[in-house]
């Protein structure tokens, strides 16, 4: 310790101390919407383990995402995907966009004028992505039938009490459960 009286005298550091962890950052490493960080920064060789803090993943998650290569593509990928939504729409059609969809959709309304179809996107799909739809036993579905359209192969139908697993691979959504 230094001071009035005190033989110590505390000596600062002649190097500075390291501030950088080894994790870079793109765009200053401050936060920016998804779609800004996919059009300034498309995944590419030049990000490749790079990071970027998003503000607005699944709709208004701030996360961080990392650019990674699968064996073919460059994509940005989410650090974090075991978040979910739920839908309350009771007829039409529900996107499920990657990036922008939680991860896991959890259906709530009971289905009184139509049939509903849940349409996976392979706008931001990246190989190996998956996402779950889950149809709740309390749901009624009367008349109609909720279908998960556009996979690889053929069309799902979801009942009551239904959980279904789909993955993006070989060019498109598959049915993985």
């Amino acid at each position: 310790m230094s001071g009035v009286g005190s033989p110590w005298t505390i000596l600062a550091p002649t190097t500075p101390a390291p501030t950088s962890s080894g994790i870079s950052f793109v765009g200053n490493g401050d936060f920016m919407k998804v779609a800004d960080l996919l059009a300034n920064y498309p995944a590419s060789v030049t990000y490749k383990n790079k990071y970027a803090n998003v503000s607005d993943l699944y709709g208004s998650v701030e996360d961080v995402m990392r650019c990674r290569f699968d064996g073919t593509n460059y994509r940005w990928v989410p650090q974090r995907e075991a978040l979910s939504g739920t839908t309350a729409q009771a007829t039409g059609t529900v996107a499920i966009i990657p990036l922008v969809t939680p991860p896991t959709l959890r259906l709530t309304a009971t289905l009184l004028t139509g049939n509903v179809q849940i349409q996976p996107s392979t706008v931001n799909a990246y190989n190996g992505q998956r996402s779950r739809i889950i149809m709740p036993s309390s749901i009624t579905l009367g008349l109609y039938v909720v279908q998960i359209t556009g996979l690889l192969g053929s069309n799902l139908s979801l009942l009551a009490g239904n959980v279904k697993d789909i993955e993006f691979g070989q060019g498109g959504w598959f049915a993985s459960s």
